[in-house]
């Protein structure tokens, strides 16, 4: 995919402006779960129905350039999904019972998402506290709708794919994250474990009838290993 070629080139663009001679150059790999949701307007709020997270898992390989014991740049090319759900729900009158009745709807956009940070680490022992924050930069590279129907029981109603141009979605991302964590230095390997807030800046798309576009939100909780080189 041409999205993932450019972002390596990044991700080595970035690390070649340090003097690698002098410092220290760790790989490795990543895994977690998003919970993902919109920002919206607090006028268009109030007036579309209330949108909950989506949950899902997300993979990726990291990159960090040591500065300093303390300090360190850190890129990583990322896949995954980002999205919404939204309900309506309402009671029908069953011979003198109410019955609950509704559709949910979850949509999901695979991302590719490149975040450049930095990090900055606390503590001297092999065991180290740190926060990470920086730019992010994604490619939305697919959509889809999940819908079910409730009427006493869970009812799947199949999932549906979206056409990212024709609803006119802004598929490139802008956006930032922050976040704490720790690591686990032991030798040549690290163990890293951390949350993350991530806020997008590009509008993504209009809601229909409202004409108000939205934007990415959503925390992750990520684990992963790295080697140094």
């Amino acid at each position: 995919m041409d999205i993932m070629k450019k972002a390596v080139v990044l991700i080595v663009a970035v690390f070649s402006f340090c003097n690698v001679s002098l410092a220290q150059l760790s790989v490795g790999v990543k895994g977690g779960v998003n919970f993902a949701n919109v920002y919206t307007t607090e006028a268009l709020g109030s007036l579309t129905p209330d949108f909950k997270h989506i949950d899902e898992f997300h993979f990726g390989v990291v990159g960090e350039l040591g500065l300093t014991d303390h300090f360190a740049l850190q890129s990583e090319l990322n896949v995954m999904k980002k999205g919404l759900q939204f309900s309506e729900d309402f009671n029908a009158n069953v011979f003198n019972m109410n019955i609950p009745l509704g559709v949910t709807t979850e949509a999901r956009f695979t991302y590719v998402e490149v975040p450049l940070l930095a990090k900055v680490k606390f503590g001297d022992g092999p065991l180290q506290a740190y926060a990470v924050a920086g730019p992010t930069f994604g490619y939305a590279a697919a959509g889809r709708l999940d819908n079910k129907a409730k009427a006493l029981l869970e009812i799947d109603l199949g999932t549906v794919d979206v056409d990212l141009d024709q609803i006119d979605y802004e598929r490139f991302e802008v956006g930032a994250q922050a976040g704490l964590g720790a690591v686990l230095n032991l030798g040549g390997t690290q163990l890293f474990a951390d949350a993350r807030y991530g806020l997008g800046f590009t509008e993504l798309y209009d809601i229909p009838v409202f004409e108000e576009k939205v934007k990415n939100k959503g925390i992750s909780l990520s684990a992963g290993i790295m080697f140094n080189l």
